[in-house]
C-alpha cells in the first residue's frame, strides 16, 4: 500500500522537478518555448527583475578558435578566379555563339580582403587599401556609428511641448512611427502618433484647452536637404530628405519599399493633428518653428531600442534609416546636424575604434552616392570586431546582417548552395558597384571576416558581377 502511494509522488516530483529545468534552459533559449531572457521590446512589470552579467554575454562570441584555420594558400586560387570573372562581367547574356569572348574591362577595379574572424588576422588581400565604391555596404559603417554613439538601448523619442496655447511636435529620430496606435512587439510602427495625441489632449484638457496652433520642429536634424550626387543620379524613389520624424519611414504606399511622400516629416504632423481632432482638440492649419526655451513637454513616445531599428536597416537595406542611424549620432557627438557631420562621427568612431578613419571617404552614410569611397580593408576590419564580440556594443550589427538563402536582401542568393545559411552579408548596388560584406562559414566551422567590391564593371547586374561576388563567397564556404 505504501509503495502504491509513494511512486505517484515520486513520478509528480520528477515532473515538476524537470519541468522546472525545461523552463531554465527555455529562459535561455537552450530549448524552443515561450520563455526568454532575450531583451525585448515589450516592457516588463516592476515587480520581474532579471540580470545578466557582462562577462555571461562576453563569453558567448559564437567564434570557435579550435577549428582548422584557413591559411593564404588556400584563398589565393579564389582570388586568382575573381579577378578573371570580374574582369570578364559585361553582359554576355545577349551574344552568339559566333561572337568572339567578352573583352576584359580594363575599368573594372576588384577589391577583396579575407580575415580570419578569431584571430584578426589577415589571410587574403587583393587592392585592400584601394578605396572603392561602397554602396550599401557603407551601412556596415553606419550601425557601428550609431551602436557606439548613441549605444544599442537607446530611443529616439518623438514629443509634444506646450507654449501658451501653441503646440509644437518634436521628431528626434523615429521615422517608424505608426499613424495611430503603437504596438510594443513591433519595430516599424512600435511607437503611434494616434497614442501621442491621446497623451497630449489629455494633459490640454486639464489646462481647459481645447484649440492650438500646432508647429512642426523638425530643427534637431539640421539642413533638410538632399545630397547634390542623389539629385544628379535621378533615383528619388529611393531617397528623400534625412528627416527626425516620420509615419512607416515615410513611404507613400504601405505596400512598397520604395518611392516616398514628398515631406514625410510634414505628412506625420498632419497626421498628428487629424489625431488630435479626433480626441477633441483643434489645431488649425500646421506651420514649421523651433520649439521654444520656455515650453513644457506634455507628452512623448519613444521608438523600439536602437539595436532593433538597425535589425531593420541591414536587413533591408534601408537608405534612410541608414542616414538617420548616422545623423543622429553626428546631433549627439556635436559634429553638425548635416551630411559633412555624419561623416565626422564616423570617422571618430572609426578612430575610437583604432581603425583608419581616413579610409571613410563618403558622402553619405547609406551608400547612395556615387562618389562614395571606402577601402575594402576597412569594411571588413569594421565587421571582424564586431564579430569577434570584443566590444558589447557592436554585437547587434552582426546578427543584423541578412542570411544567405534565408532573409533580407540576401534571401534570394546562395540557395541550394554550400553556403546557404552560412553567410551573414550587407549587400550592396549602386550603378557600376557591387559590394558584399560580412561573415561565412567553412566546411571546417572556421569563421571568416570578408569584403569583396567590384567597381566600375560594364553591366553589373545583368552581366554577373553579382554572380562573381557570390561564386567568391561560396568558394570560401567550400574550404
Amino acid at each position: 500500500m505504501r509503495k502504491s502511494v509513494l511512486l505517484p509522488l515520486m513520478l509528480l516530483f520528477a515532473l515538476l522537478l524537470g519541468g522546472v529545468g525545461y523552463g531554465i534552459l527555455d529562459a535561455y533559449n537552450v530549448v524552443p518555448g515561450v520563455l526568454t531572457l532575450e531583451k525585448r521590446s515589450v516592457n516588463l512589470p516592476d515587480t520581474v527583475q532579471l540580470q545578466l552579467s557582462e562577462k555571461q554575454v562576453a563569453d558567448a562570441t559564437g567564434i570557435t578558435t579550435k577549428a582548422r584555420p584557413i591559411t593564404a594558400e588556400q584563398v589565393k586560387p579564389l582570388l586568382d578566379k575573381l579577378t578573371a570573372e570580374a574582369a570578364r562581367s559585361a553582359d554576355v547574356s545577349s551574344q552568339t555563339e559566333d561572337d568572339e569572348a567578352t573583352p576584359a574591362n580594363s575599368e573594372t577595379r576588384v577589391g577583396a580582403v579575407v580575415i580570419d574572424t578569431a584571430s584578426g588576422k589577415i589571410i587574403a588581400d587583393l587592392n585592400g587599401e584601394q578605396a572603392l565604391t561602397p554602396a550599401s555596404s557603407t551601412k556596415v559603417i553606419a550601425a557601428a556609428t550609431a551602436l557606439r554613439t548613441l549605444g544599442p538601448q537607446y530611443r529616439f523619442t518623438t514629443s509634444a511641448h506646450l507654449a501658451d496655447k501653441k503646440l509644437y511636435l518634436r521628431g528626434n529620430g523615429d521615422q517608424l512611427l505608426s499613424a495611430g496606435a503603437g504596438n510594443p512587439t513591433a519595430i516599424t510602427g512600435h511607437a503611434g502618433l494616434g497614442d501621442l495625441a491621446a497623451k497630449t489632449a489629455q494633459k490640454l484638457k486639464k489646462k481647459k484647452i481645447n484649440s492650438v496652433q500646432l508647429f512642426l520642429d523638425e530643427s534637431v536634424f539640421g539642413e533638410q536637404t538632399l545630397l547634390p550626387n542623389w539629385v544628379e543620379q535621378g533615383n528619388s524613389n529611393y531617397e528623400t530628405k534625412p528627416v527626425p520624424l516620420a509615419i512607416r519611414n515615410g513611404l507613400a504606399h504601405p505596400e512598397l519599399t520604395y518611392g516616398y511622400v514628398e515631406d514625410p516629416a510634414l505628412t506625420a504632423t498632419q497626421e498628428f493633428a487629424t489625431r488630435l481632432k479626433e480626441q477633441g482638440i483643434e489645431t488649425g492649419e500646421v506651420e514649421r518653428a523651433v520649439t521654444p526655451k520656455e515650453a513644457t513637454k506634455v507628452a512623448q513616445v519613444e521608438s523600439a531600442p536602437l539595436h532593433e531599428v538597425i535589425h531593420d536597416t541591414l536587413k533591408e537595406s534601408n537608405n534612410m534609416l541608414a542616414e538617420v542611424l548616422c545623423r543622429a549620432s553626428a546631433v549627439k557627438a556635436g559634429t553638425g546636424a548635416n551630411f559633412p557631420g555624419e561623416i565626422k562621427v564616423a570617422q571618430k568612431v572609426l578612430g575610437d575604434l583604432k581603425l583608419e578613419a581616413k579610409g571613410f571617404e563618403n558622402q553619405d552614410c547609406s551608400g547612395l552616392s556615387t562618389e562614395n569611397k571606402i577601402k575594402p580593408i576597412l569594411l571588413a576590419s569594421v565587421t571582424q570586431k564586431a564579430a569577434r564580440g570584443g566590444d558589447l556594443k557592436l554585437r547587434s550589427l552582426v546578427s543584423s546582417l541578412p542570411v544567405s538563402a534565408l532573409d533580407g536582401t540576401l534571401y534570394n542568393r546562395y540557395v541550394g548552395l554550400p553556403s546557404a545559411g552560412n553567410v551573414r552579408a550587407k549587400t550592396g548596388y549602386v550603378q557600376a558597384a557591387n559590394t558584399l560584406t560580412g561573415l561565412v562559414a567553412t566546411k571546417t566551422g572556421r569563421v571568416l571576416t570578408f569584403c569583396v567590391m567590384i567597381d566600375s564593371s560594364q553591366h553589373p547586374i545583368a552581366g554577373g558581377a553579382i554572380k562573381v561576388i557570390d561564386n567568391f563567397v561560396d568558394g570560401l564556404a567550400e574550404l
